[in-house]
């Protein structure tokens, strides 16, 4: 009888004390967007795209996890700006934000002159894309999308 209840009591520390087998919680990370950025005097610009995504990736979880591929695409103000496809390993902070700058490869529809443009005031941005991210319970994919407002550089008038 003794030993019943010392099995089942160990049993029950068991089961609580170890997440993986009892209680283990597993959320998909946030991606969000940190910024959009024009650097088209930049003289890294010369080099890759002047268009530069940033995103910070959530990781809600106390493991850490990586990513295994990025796909995003940025619109500004309805026009297709620039979209990457990589695959590429990041280590994303255990329970934190990573944050990741992503040069974007620059659509047709984003001449020179509409970058020049889209530099100053105010405009619509709209990022979306695929994360995927390698975890213990295997690959995950997170979608992603995100609009709103943004201004850059100087307003007009300024």
């Amino acid at each position: 009888m003794i030993r019943k209840t010392v099995a089942r009591a160990a049993w029950g520390m068991l089961l609580g004390a170890c997440t993986p087998i009892g209680l283990w919680i597993y959320e998909d990370p946030v991606v969000t967007v940190s910024r959009v950025t024009l650097e088209l005097s930049h003289p890294r610009a010369a080099l890759g795209s002047p268009v530069v995504v940033a995103l910070a990736l959530h990781n809600r979880n106390d493991f850490p996890l990586s990513t295994t591929r990025m796909e995003v695409s940025l619109r500004l103000d309805g026009v297709p700006i620039g979209r990457l496809e990589r695959d590429s390993t990041m280590a994303v902070a255990t329970d934190g934000v990573s944050t990741v700058a992503l040069p974007l490869k620059l659509e047709k529809q984003a001449t020179t002159s509409r970058l020049q443009a889209l530099d100053t005031g105010s405009h619509q941005f709209l990022v979306s894309g695929r994360a995927t991210f390698e975890t213990p319970i295997g690959t995950r994919k997170v979608q992603f999308a995100e609009e709103g407002e943004m201004i850059f550089g100087r307003r007009r008038g300024e």
